[in-house]
């Protein structure tokens, strides 16, 4: 049987079955290990609890240290009974569907999904938004709306940057309607958007990053508070463009954001200096060095923002234009684009990067990574140099180096779906620019990848150089989609309005749930999901602030118990 999620429309899984379709039945099943005779009635409790939580989850409870710890760990999931099911003929569903699709079209998607382990069937794969000037930047709202930031025009260079709101309602993987405008004031190449709380942070390649609070409301429109930038000593071969955002560790309304200063050139040290500046946001000011990544700390007062703790976390970088915090763990990981050929721009002298710093070394000095002496030869994978902290991946043709399905450009890189099928909810995703200016086939560079960085391992996810679409530049996961945004799908950032496109790709299947464990006698481990805690099996429950695996169980805290979520 195909496992349905919650709230599935019966439809989509018309294409899988022939003849009559089998509907089971959703139940709840809880299993695991027992440790210590937990008394039977609380057994039952905690299954009950389980099997009414959303999604799935896995929870482990705790008592007093007196000595030794008692411990349950119970998995839950939900499933659905193979013994109790109706059956419908696929015709009527069929007709049903066909009315559905006169009411609303669905748009053609130009690629497949593909690679080692890969079942396309466990994916829907949609056009969300269409139509779009140049969409890049994406964040989800809490009511699970889009914010997307577009540069309004033909050219991304010269057109005026806004921020739309798209809603999904009836969870179908297409938007609602064209969207509706919630701030229009910002400058061209738009490429950034991230929530922070009652926050929304956007910017553009060599534009000031703006800072606007959120509404009342999720629809509302988004106010100006202000905005800071770099102050540039003349032209910069790589500017700023991206963002990174953390909640700051031990503090509230407070975040860690993150931008990049990369290389003034393509392939030698900058010596020049560049200076933060701002307007309304006291704090932003200080002066920078290329090569580099920043972590600048805002704090939200609720009636204004100010800013501090100026850090320069990582030198030796070309143009990292993508970051993402593991969520289970709190480490860094960021790209860094490859150095250009030196006699063919397009044959790249080194490799694209997947590097990453600890949480705990998230200070300073910053760490070293290598450029530009120090890389990965593109093909032959020989290493120059050696100095320096050496990249996770460093990413080359598939599966042959010398004529394999090319990568290069990497743009945005998220942390995979926790609700995504087994073996694609480890790792993350990277969009791949690829030829500057090119799209379909035309542009053999532009796959996008998905990357386990704990066996070094990436394969394409979709492959690039097919018709249809330019650059997958942009990337947002959720709990159980992957929105990914081809900002211009004809490739031509000069002339391309109404030419990007949004896709959703949203898993199907129910994975196998987080692995929450007692590693040690005071220590909490998981591989996924957010870890929670309530004095009481029945709840309620409540995210642990800044619980990062491992955690420490303080024993001599009162009684607690303790699951994880995703």
């Amino acid at each position: 049987m195909v496992e349905r999620p919650r709230g599935m429309p019966i439809y989509e899984q018309i294409a899988s079955h022939r003849g009559w379709l089998d509907v089971p039945l959703k139940t709840f099943t809880c299993g695991g290990l027992f440790k210590n005779k937990n008394p039977p009635e609380m057994v039952e409790q905690a299954t009950r609890t389980l099997s009414a939580s959303p999604g799935s989850a896995s929870a482990i409870w705790n008592f007093p240290l007196y000595g030794h710890m008692r411990a349950c760990s119970m998995l839950h999931h939900s499933t659905w009974n193979d013994q109790v099911r109706f059956r419908v003929p696929v015709g009527w569903l069929w007709f049903l569907f066909c009315i559905f699709l006169g009411v609303r079209g669905f748009a053609a998607v130009p690629f497949n999904l593909q690679g080692p382990g890969v079942n396309p069937n466990d994916f829907r794969v949609t056009v969300f938004a269409s139509g779009l000037d140049f969409p890049i930047g994406m964040a989800q709202l809490s009511d699970r709306s889009l914010l997307v930031g577009i540069t309004q025009g033909a050219n991304f260079f010269s057109g005026t940057g806004k921020i739309i709101r798209f809603a999904d309602t009836n969870d179908d993987g297409i938007a609602d309607g064209p969207g509706t405008i919630v701030y229009s004031n910002l400058p061209s190449s738009q490429s950034a958007v991230r929530v922070a709380g009652n926050l929304v942070l956007t910017t553009g390649q060599t534009q000031p990053i703006t800072v606007l609070r959120a509404g009342p409301a999720p629809d509302s429109p988004l106010t100006f508070i202000g905005r800071f930038g770099i102050n540039y000593p003349g032209a910069w071969y790589h500017p700023n463009s991206a963002l990174g955002l953390r909640k700051t560790p031990g503090r509230t309304n407070s975040y860690d954001l993150l931008f990049q200063l990369g290389s003034d050139s393509n392939f030698g040290v900058t010596t020049r200096t560049a200076s933060l500046t701002n307007i309304n946001i006291p704090g932003a000011a200080g002066p920078l060095h290329g090569d580099s990544v920043y972590l600048l700390t805002l704090e939200d007062h609720s009636t204004n923002v100010t800013a501090g703790n100026l850090m320069r976390l990582a030198s030796g970088v070309r143009n990292p234009a993508g970051f993402a915090f593991h969520p289970t763990t709190g480490d860094l990981y960021f790209q860094d684009n490859g150095i250009d050929g030196l006699v063919d721009a397009n044959e790249p002298l080194s490799a694209d990067e997947l590097n990453f710093i600890a949480r705990t070394n998230l200070t300073e000095p910053a760490g070293f990574f290598g450029f530009p002496s120090n890389y990965t030869t593109y093909r032959t994978g020989a290493v120059v140099g050696g100095a320096g902290i050496q990249p996770l991946i460093a990413f080359q043709p598939l599966p042959s180096p010398a004529t394999g399905h090319e990568s290069e450009g990497a743009n945005d890189v998220v942390f995979a779906p926790p609700g995504f099928p087994d073996g694609l909810n480890n790792g993350l995703f990277l969009g791949f620019h690829g030829r500057f200016n090119s799209g379909g086939l035309s542009n053999e560079e532009n796959p996008l990848v998905f990357a386990n960085p704990s066996n070094s391992s990436y394969f394409h996810f979709i492959e690039g150089q097919q018709p249809g679409f330019g650059h997958l530049d942009g990337l947002l996961a959720t709990r159980d989609a992957l929105f990914v945004a081809d900002m211009v799908s004809s490739g031509n950032t000069g002339n391309g309005a109404a030419a990007g496109v949004i896709y959703q790709i949203k898993s199907l299947v129910l994975p196998v749930p987080p692995n929450l464990k007692v590693s040690s006698s005071t220590q909490l481990t998981w591989d996924r999901g957010v870890l929670q805690e309530s004095t009481k099996v029945s709840g309620p429950w409540v995210d642990v602030v800044d619980a990062f695996s491992p955690y420490e169980l303080q024993t001599a805290a009162p009684q607690k118990f303790y699951r994880t979520r995703y």
